[in-house]
């Protein structure tokens, strides 16, 4: 049987249903909505209550309310992010390296080939690569929205994105088309009547 909780929401005690709990934080059903109570009162985003749907709700509420509950080695309080449950992590001990007191003489004879680390890009390299580079076009592909003819349009006819008229070679009607940059620029055609 579910348990009841009676908890502070807007200004009023609701009651509702106890799905799971994690720690001191208890998430409860209330009018098809999830939120999570904590010492008898909604918690707070801003101005509104905290609440969850089944597809909003965070990950550690979906596995605690499987049965999943999360490890209780630590427990680490975050006040700068309030609308998730307390976390728990385990502290790793980091190993330390100990030098070799070898000369460096030494080392070539004992290793023939030695391997240079790959050294990352620098900064510049990497923006350099990112920079688009100047496409040079001077057609664009356009499709009348009439008889699906594909023809070519001049492309300084629109290069400013301005929409313009054109008239299908094929059935000679007029469509509008206006030119949208992509990685390439395409035109959007528009049929009227």
């Amino acid at each position: 049987m579910e348990e009841a909780i009676t908890f502070w929401l807007d200004n009023k005690i609701c009651s509702g249903f106890k799905v799971a709990e994690i720690g001191r934080q208890t998430l409860v059903s209330y009018r098809d909505k999830y939120y999570l109570v904590e010492n008898g009162a909604a918690r707070m985003n801003g101005v509104r209550p905290l609440h969850y749907s089944k597809t909003s709700m965070p990950t550690i509420w979906k596995k605690a309310m499987k049965g999943i509950m999360p490890p209780t080695a630590t427990v680490i309080e975050h006040p700068e992010d309030e609308n998730l449950p307390a976390t728990t992590s385990t502290k790793k001990e980091r190993t330390t390296m100990q030098k070799n007191h070898t000369a460096p003489s030494e080392l070539a004879e004992e290793q023939p080939q030695v391997i240079k680390p790959v050294q990352a890009a620098s900064k510049r390299a990497v923006a350099a690569e990112l920079k688009p580079f100047k496409i040079i076009q001077t057609v664009v592909a356009a499709t009348c929205p009439y008889c699906n003819h594909k023809q070519d349009l001049p492309f300084e006819k629109g290069k400013n994105g301005k929409p313009f008229f054109a008239a299908c070679v094929r059935c000679s009607t007029e469509f509008a088309v206006r030119f949208v940059p992509v990685t390439m620029y395409q035109a959007q055609v528009a049929a009227f009547k």
